[in-house]
């Protein structure tokens, strides 16, 4: 039996930018956030490149009747990995929908 080879799984969900500021953002999602998830955030016009942040919150909301997850997101330069160790892959992608 061949022993099972590691990967990374890249989802991607909508998201609303709620608020920005310069060390983080604060988004909407129908996807709970993983406290401690490195995540990238990418603009719908990708021209400015996608944006890596790592989850400290997600909180669940009542919108308009529908149940979301607020996410609070503090931006990363890029060298952790989601575990904090090694970058291992990439971040789980979320595309911002503004």
């Amino acid at each position: 039996m061949l022993p099972s080879p590691e990967g990374v799984l890249r989802v991607m969900s909508d998201v609303v930018v709620q608020s920005v500021t310069p060390d983080g953002m604060v988004v909407l999602s129908r996807e709970p956030g993983v406290r401690g998830e490195l995540v990238a955030v990418q603009p719908p016009d990708s021209a400015g490149g996608r944006v890596l942040a790592r989850v400290l919150e997600s909180q669940l909301i009542v919108v308009d009747g529908s149940i979301r997850h607020q996410l609070r997101l503090h931006h990363s330069n890029g060298s952790e990995s989601p575990s904090g160790g090694a970058e291992t892959g990439l971040p789980r992608g979320l595309s911002a929908d503004d």
